[in-house]
């Protein structure tokens, strides 16, 4: 699995509006940047990557189409940026950094928490279908994929690695403890929202798996080997 972040969007993916000449003017307003994305958001969830329009998304923004593309470039820009924004809003960069290291289980159990109530979300199942969809390039879900879930692997990877040069954990390999630690929380919980038979939700069913889920990974990479 690659690891590292896409830094902006390929200009070879196919399909894209392309951006009108303009000028460089006034600082771009963030109170537009942000009605761009949520209209962008919406759109883009309701008709697809193929279907929205820049037009559409400058309306319901409540923006001219020169002011969109002065904040994004083309539909690809929109779409990578409006992913990104999910993740930061849901997974922001901080679970990954403000990890106790007095108690490494409590730590690990409140990633497992935000991580799963994260894939439950509206927005990230029917992000996830989009991306399924005709129409969606291949570089594009690959972009996708490295500013997602290649983001959480590599930061994962970074913090367990401190606790295991801290002597908390024994690793060999932190990516794929990573790895591990992901599908134990996950469980089966993809294969339900996939085949639309969800049956995880918040509540002490929830809480006993995930606490299973992460008394299972200590077991396994504890410093005396279990």
């Amino acid at each position: 699995m690659t690891s590292a972040l896409a830094s902006r969007p390929s200009d070879k993916i196919r399909g894209m509006e392309v951006a009108p000449v303009r000028s460089a003017g006034r600082p771009k307003d963030p109170a537009k940047h942000e009605a761009i994305l949520s209209a962008a958001k919406e759109l883009f969830l309701e008709r697809g990557f193929a279907q929205a329009n820049m037009q559409e998304v400058a309306d319901r923004a409540g923006v001219s189409k020169l002011t969109l593309y002065s904040h994004f470039g083309d539909k690809t820009a929109l779409f990578v940026a409006a992913v990104r924004d999910h993740y930061d809003q849901h997974l922001p960069d901080a679970i990954f950094r403000d990890w106790g290291r007095d108690d490494l289980r409590g730590a690990l159990l409140h990633f497992a928490r935000v991580y799963h109530d994260y894939q439950v979300l509206p927005g990230t199942i029917a992000g996830r279908h989009l991306l399924r969809t005709p129409g969606v390039p291949v570089e594009l879900s690959l972009e996708i994929w490295n500013i997602g879930p290649a983001r959480i692997d590599a930061f994962l990877a970074d913090t367990l690695g401190g606790f295991a040069e801290r002597g908390t954990l024994h690793l060999d390999d932190p990516h794929r403890a990573a790895i591990h630690l992901l599908s134990l929380i996950r469980g089966d919980l993809f294969a339900q929202l996939g085949y639309g038979v969800q049956r995880h939700v918040p509540g002490e069913e929830t809480e006993a798996f995930l606490t299973s889920a992460i008394d299972l990974f200590l077991r396994a990479y504890a410093p005396n080997g279990g």
